[in-house]
């Protein structure tokens, strides 16, 4: 199962103090909201981005791609947002909060101040806990109402679909993780390569590999020295391989260093990582392809003995 999770704002939301949430959930009647028949964000009584303020939807990473010259900024600066629509129905609640607060929302949620994502893009964001992951949670922005309505105007994408297909504890100096990333899509992604990044850089944008321990009911992750690009904010092609349409690959991370597990059955954790707030508009379309934006978290049986 797929989720998209910024590992970074869990972090920062356990480090501040509480704060009240920004925009009202509750919205008025539906009949007060002028709908159309596709993609709606809508706050209180007012729709803030529909279809046509959309280039597509990618459905992996539930990143939403505007049209040009539609932003972020102007869509929620005034409004905010409190629900989704599709096809003129209600389909979850949504909340606006701000990436440095401590709440944890129980419904889907635009994080903003900062948002991690440039302005041409809006991330909608689902706070799991690794036993939803690992028991596959029902996930309200995956209704296939939402597919239908974008479908409808062309505006759905899956996105790149990552699944684990192995995890293999030998040692702690011997643990290696196998990916398969697939591109159901016709055209083609850029995605961070690990091999051509090196371990250092590549777990820069991604925790790697946790393992939930249920003896001690402690998570372990896995101990890499993360290098930072320089500068901070940057990116470079070369860290990147193209995944084509309709393709698909096999990633394998080893890990060198790992604590010792005794024998017995775990639940291990991944992000697959992807590029953020370092890419511009104008930088998105590459070569035979498009520079793939978000994260997908997932979750795999692992078997000590």
């Amino acid at each position: 199962m797929n989720r998209a999770v910024p590992q970074i704002i869990l972090l920062l939301l356990l480090a501040v103090g509480c704060e009240k949430e920004k925009f009202p959930a509750d919205l008025l009647p539906d009949s007060d909201i002028e709908l159309t028949d596709g993609f709606c964000l809508v706050a209180g009584d007012q729709v803030v981005l529909n279809h046509e303020d959309i280039a597509y939807y990618d459905f992996s990473a539930h990143v939403i791609y505007l049209k040009s010259p539609v932003t972020f900024s102007e869509v929620f600066g005034k409004y905010g947002v409190s629900a989704v629509y599709a096809g003129g129905e209600k389909i979850y609640n949504l909340s606006l909060h701000p990436g440095y607060s401590s709440l944890m929302p129980q419904d889907p949620v635009i994080w903003t101040d900062p948002t991690f994502y440039p302005d041409f893009v809006i991330a909608i964001d689902k706070m799991w806990t690794f036993q939803q992951l690992s028991e596959e949670a029902e996930d309200e922005r995956e209704d296939p109402r939402i597919v239908e309505a974008l479908e409808r105007y062309e505006q759905f994408r899956q996105g790149l679909v990552c699944e684990i297909n192995s995890i293999r504890y030998n040692s702690p100096k011997d643990v290696e993780v196998e990916l398969e990333l697939s591109n159901p899509d016709e055209g083609g992604y850029y995605y961070l390569d690990p091999g051509k990044m090196g371990m250092g850089l590549f777990h820069y944008f991604t925790n790697g590999l946790t393992v939930w321990d249920p003896a001690s009911s402690q998570y372990i992750d896995s101990e890499i020295e993360h290098i930072q690009p320089d500068p901070w904010d940057s990116f470079a092609m070369e860290w990147m391989s193209l995944l084509e349409g309709g393709t698909s690959v096999s990633l394998t991370i080893r890990y060198e260093q790992f604590e010792a597990l005794q024998d017995g059955s775990y639940t291990a954790y991944f992000t697959f990582p992807g590029m953020r707030y370092q890419v511009d508009r104008d930088d998105l379309d590459q070569q035979d392809g498009r520079i793939w934006l978000g994260d997908i978290e997932m979750s795999g049986a692992l078997t000590v003995q």
